[in-house]
């Protein structure tokens, strides 16, 4: 979390006499003549920025004053003498300030600030003359950036190619070459080469100039260079008789920080109002605001070099696209960030105790893995400022993604003292408490955290507004029939116009905020991206699934006429405090479930765009399968020792090689463990580390390699690239296993999952007929379906609430979840040999003797009920049904991990406030084991009791493969979350779903008693027992007590059964499953093929249901 510095004032070159506001009036007199009284001027208006509250005349004030100084066009007409032009500046800056505190929103106070630039950058004889051609604002900034552009070729020993062949056929970029010579006034040159030298410099590929990355050492040259002719600093600062008068110095100094100041605040006006229109070319921006804000921060940091403006630059690195790189001294490429991290340095040189600059190093040497030196550097600021809201959340959100949720929790609640209004500590410190089960108020933070979030998601709908004027109705309709081949049935004609209406037209009509015209844009990007790869194919190929003679990649230039400058002036997509992760804890809606995953994939998609110079790229298709061979690649960061790695170690090498070319795109580096070596070292997949690879070379090697499906093993986790797929680099994206839930993005297609997890009417494409809705009239259309269609189906930002998921389903036959405990958790032969009467009794034998390592205190008829989750998906519900049970159960434990560790004193304390001690005397804690061990041990549980708000995943595939019976949940509230209901999927994957899955808490709490009265051992009394004893009789220890199998055990036959028939159970079928995936994969390139991903409902149900030739039937529930 990155901050900035607050706005300071603008400083005046000349002490000021205050007025009381009672003379006021005496001084309108003073305004009406043609030369104005500048000693009136400042009293007035600096008794007016002194007052609490400003009269009723301030606005006439200043409307008469600006009309005095400026044209009717917002030229600067005043004509001054020019010993005076400091006493005008000043006055335009004081006039700036005051407009900006009546209204912010009114364009004259940036004019304001503009012109006082333009006084202090002219020659001293100009403001005297009248018709003189003076210099503007627009000309001060290209000029900067001219010197800057200079100074980065200079450092990267290349020059972009447009400029080289501009330089090769003259002109006015031959400008460039006169950057630090004497005798050339660069500001004069700009100004009479005008448009042409902007037209010169601008990328051809943008549409704007290009953004350029100075260092620290490099920004003092640019003012040295643009007033490298003056023999003053500015031009309109009266050259000191007295050069050596300390007095001069300082009037130096302060014109330098004046100016300074000036130019941060145009920034911040700039930032604000997503607008760069005043410095524009043709009535159209030539350069993205970020690029501006960058640039006059350089400009403010190269005439007053200050440790907040330094801070600043480096938040603006930060938030530049991974493209953008610089060279350093060294000749090596760094990042943004990483250049950011020398401002931020050369900021604490000037200012050791910086609060921001110290907060923001901290978070950006975090998120580089330097955790221990950022928690040196949150506690450096913390000594200076403890109360620092920013370096606290810092400090906390450290701890907390290190796992020390405990020690982050004073942190969170020291920042919400210092800031009650804090949304990011609130949710933080929600987090860190469900962490280790600390739920005093529990209830009151998390709604907190989900109105703050909610309130988040509804005011960012308000950026970048009037984007789409830039073009007419018409512009826009013959964009959307160009990415569809000219083809565009009436139908679509009508719902394209009137969605285009809801921006082009009245915008007092809607309420404020409720159309959100940047994600609209963006998201008809990448509309326009699927419709234009889609047609580069059926034109290089025809409608063929697969070729059997080899295809050249056919290349062919696509001209995109969305307008760069346009694309430019989106902002990134805030993201609200509630990952997408932490969606499968906290009590939301379906609806704001979807608008998070949402915002975050705009915000995915906003980077992506930036990797690309912001422009629409599309990439070539691949040729048809060679003799239909599909080329599949996956994409992941968890190619290392990892629970996915885990699970889905068998599948890349089950594929079956003659229908399926299979790429691994590592993008972790190596961590050296067996599972690693394993990818590195298969001959049946390529496996490409790509770890130390830029976005756009991942992408290109992912064209190169002519992939067909690309497959999201990451999603919305950490060290997820997205990026990767929000480029588009192939026809079909799928999501699988690595997030259990939508992702709410245009570049996700297909959604691997089962009916049980995704219930089909939760997909938007069954949820409604939004469509047709939507062209039936404009109203109606802004209630339904608001922007572009996702996938094909409504806008995720839409209000309605009945669905979640924005993907197409591919739907798995038993469970979408793949394991591998068949091929690598065997932990002998014997579990294979032998009858099934053997099999059974050596586990049990193996289960006693690890029962008695691990619980030697504990009797033989004592029921173990257990629960290996991570704790934060313990919530107080649950945590009450199973003290219930363990109540119901007098002769029982609940088994826990202390996971963390800190989390068992307070479920503990928990336990005793709401059970009593007794109960709470036998919940059991053990540390988390190796995971071979604990999938060993997962046998000694006789019941696991499931959490219903986020389900175990592969800790259910553990336990199931052991043979223990779990209670998992299928509650009506969780309906619409994915990540509630894998284990009910994994249960009903083994064939005995309708003995372990429950629907609502009642039926959980009486399901578990119940099976446990069926205990696998019963105590009886020798006198009283007749017959032979079962097969698995057991003797006690006491001789005169013996423990027997109950014959009615209705828990101890559902462990035989799991156990004895996980090898040909569906779940652990790796196989099976892969052949299943493999038809899911082959139906939805040839959807993609045919076009009806593109048309979902026209031709097919609009979804993939793979079935299984060898199914068993089995009943969903």
């Amino acid at each position: 979390m990155l901050a900035s510095c607050d706005s300071f004032d603008v400083p005046h070159l000349t002490p000021l006499t205050m007025s009381p506001l009672t003379e006021l009036t005496n001084c309108l007199e003073s305004l009406s003549d043609d030369s104005p009284d500048w000693d009136s001027l400042d009293d007035v208006l600096s008794a007016l920025l002194a007052s609490p509250s400003l009269p009723d005349k301030t606005l006439d004030i200043c409307r008469h004053t600006c009309s005095q100084l400026m044209s009717d066009d917002g030229r600067l007409t005043a004509v001054v003498h020019p010993h005076n032009a400091h006493r005008l500046f000043n006055v335009l800056v004081n006039i700036g300030n005051l407009m900006h505190r009546i209204d912010s929103t009114v364009p004259t106070t940036t004019e304001c600030f503009m012109h006082a630039i333009e006084v202090v950058i002219q020659a001293p004889d100009l403001h005297s003359s009248p018709n003189a051609s003076k210099l503007c604002f627009r000309d001060f900034v290209v000029a900067a950036w001219a010197i800057g552009m200079t100074l980065s070729f200079v450092r990267e020993s290349r020059i972009h190619p447009h400029i080289v062949h501009a330089l090769r056929s003259g002109g006015p970029v031959k400008i460039l070459t006169c950057i630090g010579n004497p005798s050339v006034d660069i500001l004069g040159v700009v100004h009479a080469a005008g448009d042409d030298f902007i037209q010169a410099l601008i990328d051809p590929s943008t549409g704007t100039l290009p953004i350029f990355i100075l260092f620290p050492e490099q920004i003092h040259h640019l003012s040295t260079l643009m007033f490298s002719s003056q023999e003053r600093f500015f031009p309109a600062i009266p050259t000191p008789h007295t050069p050596a008068d300390p007095s001069n110095e300082r009037y130096c100094q302060e014109s330098k920080m004046a100016t300074a100041s000036v130019l941060l605040c145009l920034a911040r006006r700039f930032q604000t109002s997503h607008a760069t229109g005043p410095v524009g070319v043709f009535g159209k921006p030539y350069c993205t605001i970020d690029a501006l804000v960058l640039l006059l921060h350089y400009l403010a940091a190269s005439l007053f070099p200050n440790a907040s403006t330094f801070n600043d630059i480096g938040v603006i690195l930060c938030s530049l696209g991974i493209a953008e790189m610089a060279t350093n001294t060294q000749r090596q490429q760094m990042s943004g960030r990483e250049v950011a991290r020398l401002y931020y340095e050369k900021g604490l040189q000037l200012d050791p105790s910086h609060p921001h600059i110290l907060s923001n190093l901290g978070s950006l040497l975090k998120d580089a893995g330097h955790t221990s030196h950022a928690i040196g550097v949150f506690n450096h600021a913390l000594t200076f400022h403890p109360e620092l809201d920013i370096a606290l959340v810092n400090m906390a959100n450290t701890l907390k993604d290190t796992g020390h949720c405990a020690e982050a929790v004073p942190y969170y609640l020291r920042a919400i003292s210092a800031n009650p209004d804090f949304s990011d500590a609130y949710c933080g410190l929600s987090q860190s408490m469900n962490a280790i089960c600390q739920w005093n108020e529990r209830a009151t933070r998390m709604q907190k955290v989900v109105e703050d979030c909610e309130r988040q998601l509804s005011d960012a709908c308000i950026q970048s507004t009037g984007l789409l004027r830039a073009l007419s109705l018409d512009d826009w309709m013959g964009l959307v029939r160009y990415a569809c081949s000219g083809q565009l049935s009436l139908f679509e004609e009508k719902e394209w116009t009137a969605r285009f209406h809801l921006f082009l037209g009245d915008e007092s009509r809607w309420p404020s905020g409720c159309l959100d015209e940047a994600s609209f844009l963006i998201r008809l990007m990448e509309w326009c991206q699927t419709r234009l790869q889609y047609s580069w194919y059926i034109k290089a190929y025809g409608r063929v699934s697969h070729s059997e003679c080899a295809h050249p990649t056919r290349f062919h230039c696509t001209d995109m006429t969305i307008p760069n400058s346009l694309l430019s002036s989106i902002k990134c997509p805030r993201l609200p405090p509630i990952l997408p992760f932490h969606t499968f804890i906290f009590p939301l809606t379906a609806r704001t479930i979807r608008m998070i995953a949402h915002r975050n994939a705009l915000n995915t998609s906003f980077t992506a765009l930036t990797c690309m110079g912001r422009n629409l790229i599309v990439r070539p298709p691949p040729p048809p399968p060679l003799h239909g061979r599909v080329n599949v690649g996956y994409v992941s960061s968890d190619f290392t020792d990892h629970p996915l790695t885990h699970l889905m170690k068998s599948v890349f090498t089950m594929h079956e090689g003659k229908r399926f070319n299979v790429f691994l795109y590592a993008t972790s580096p190596t961590d050296g463990s067996p599972h690693r070596q394993y990818y590195e070292r298969q001959t049946n997949f390529h496996f490409i580390d790509v770890s130390s690879w830029s976005i756009n070379n991942i992408i290109d090697r992912i064209v190169q390699d002519q992939v067909h499906i690309l497959v999201n093993l990451g999603g919305y986790t950490k060290g997820a690239k997205n990026e990767i797929f929000a480029a588009r680099p192939c026809p079909v994206q799928v999501s699988l296993m690595g997030f259990a839930g939508t992702l709410a993005a245009s570049w996700c297609d297909y959604l691997v999952c089962d009916p049980i997890v995704c219930p089909p009417d939760l997909f938007q494409i069954h949820a409604g007929d939004l469509l047709e809705s939507s062209s039936a009239s404009l109203p109606k259309a802004m209630c339904q379906d608001i922007g572009v269609p996702v996938n094909e189906g409504g806008d995720p930002a839409s209000p309605v609430t009945d669905w979640i998921y924005t993907e197409c389903p591919i739907y798995m036959p038993h469970t979408y979840f793949v394991t591998d405990h068949k091929q690598s958790y065997r932990s002998d032969n014997s579990s294979i040999q032998g009858t099934a009467s053997q099999r059974w009794e050596d586990e049990l034998r193996r289960r006693d003797e690890l029962r008695a390592s691990i619980f030697p205190d504990l009797p033989k008829d004592v029921i173990i009920f257990a629960n290996f989750n991570q704790l934060y998906k313990i919530d107080p519900v649950i945590f009450w049904t199973w003290l219930r049970i363990l109540t119901r159960v007098p002769h029982s434990i609940l088994w826990l991990l202390r996971f963390p560790a800190a989390g068992e004193p307070n479920l503990l304390q928990t336990a005793i406030a709401w059970a009593g001690p007794e109960v709470a005397s036998r919940i059991r804690f053990t540390n988390v084991a190796p995971k071979e061990y604990h999938i060993a041990r997962c046998c000694v549980a006789d019941l696991v009791l499931d959490t219903a708000e986020c389900s175990a995943h592969t800790i259910a595939a553990d336990v199931l493969w052991s043979g223990t019976p779990i209670i998992a949940c299928l509650w009506p509230s969780h309906r619409h979350k994915m990540s509630s209901r894998v284990a009910a999927s994994l249960a009903h994957a083994t064939g005995f779903g309708e003995q372990m899955v429950v629907h609502s808490r009642e039926e959980y709490e009486d399901r578990a008693v119940a099976l446990a009265s069926t205990s696998k051992r019963s105590t009886i009394q020798p006198a009283t027992m007749a017959g032979t004893f079962l097969e698995g009789e057991r003797e006690s220890v006491a001789g005169t007590i013996l423990q027997s199998w109950s014959e009615d055990s209705e828990i101890l036959d559902l462990r035989r059964r799991l156990f004895l028939t996980r090898d040909t159970m569906p779940l652990f079928d790796t196989e099976r499953w892969v052949r299943n995936l493999e038809k899911g994969f082959n139906a939805a390139w040839k959807r993609w093929v045919e076009g009806l991903q593109f048309r979902p409902g026209h031709g097919d149900a609009g979804c993939i249901a793979v079935k299984d030739e060898d199914d068993t039937l089995l009943s969903f529930g």
